[in-house]
């Protein structure tokens, strides 16, 4: 499984967050190619992107965000998918900030379009901010036709963590040890946005490293990256 992670940035247009999207696409091509997940050597973005004439950094285009090709960015994570033959999670954090982008509607719009009858890319959005992303379920939005609104109690028990969070990492393709499970289980203290957010730091941490394993560092470094994200989150 391969994951496509965005926190969508706080801007007056949706190019920052197209550019995101690209960058994080690309590293995963190329990673891909080198583990030959890819037939063609060359990564698949620069390919995908260069057969539409569409430099890897945005800027070059010169473009207003409104004439940016949205739909054909976003259709990255599918793109993936197809090529390699894996399935691919595309998480959208925050994504209530995208409805105030000058372009916000053209966005969602094309995310509900490009992956509504979509199986090989399962979509994963979250924000923060409750009321905006409720209306974001109803017109002129309809993500309902993307995505279920999962409600989650304040607290889960901390033997439920406990048996799907090395089930879900080995569904990534890590091995979460012992140790750094404890450490994640402590910190989080059955709190579901504190722990997966901690268990995410995690996960990158040991992708970064080119590690299929999650050790007490991985965990502690995600800890401490965790803390300092809900720090801001709150502020």
């Amino acid at each position: 499984m391969l994951v496509v992670e965005i926190e969508v940035p706080e801007r007056p247009d949706a190019a920052a967050l197209l550019q995101l999207v690209i960058d994080r696409c690309n590293r995963i091509s190329i990673v891909a190619a080198e583990r030959r997940l890819l037939r063609a050597t060359r990564p698949l973005i620069e390919k995908v992107l260069d057969e539409k004439g569409i430099p890897l950094d945005l800027s070059q285009l010169g473009a207003e965000p409104g004439a940016l090709p949205t739909r054909t960015i976003l259709s990255l994570p599918l793109e993936i998918a197809r090529q390699t033959g894996r399935s691919v999670v595309f998480f959208l954090d925050e994504l209530q900030r995208a409805v105030d982008y000058a372009d916000g509607e053209h966005v969602l719009g094309d995310l509900v379009d490009i992956y509504s009858g979509a199986t090989d890319v399962v979509v994963l959005v979250d924000g923060s901010e409750e009321r905006v992303m409720d209306g974001m379920l109803e017109p002129p939005v309809q993500f309902g036709k993307l995505c279920d609104r999962l409600s989650l109690s304040a607290q889960i028990p901390i033997y439920t963590w406990r048996e799907a969070l090395p089930q879900r990492f080995r569904q990534a393709g890590l091995e979460l040890q012992p140790d750094a499970l404890d450490a994640l289980l402590k910190f989080g203290g059955g709190r579901p946005y504190a722990t997966m957010t901690a268990a995410r730091y995690a996960a990158l941490n040991a992708r970064k490293l080119g590690s299929d394993s999650v050790g007490t560092f991985e965990a502690e470094t995600a800890i401490s990256e965790a803390q300092r994200y809900l720090d801001d989150d709150v502020g």
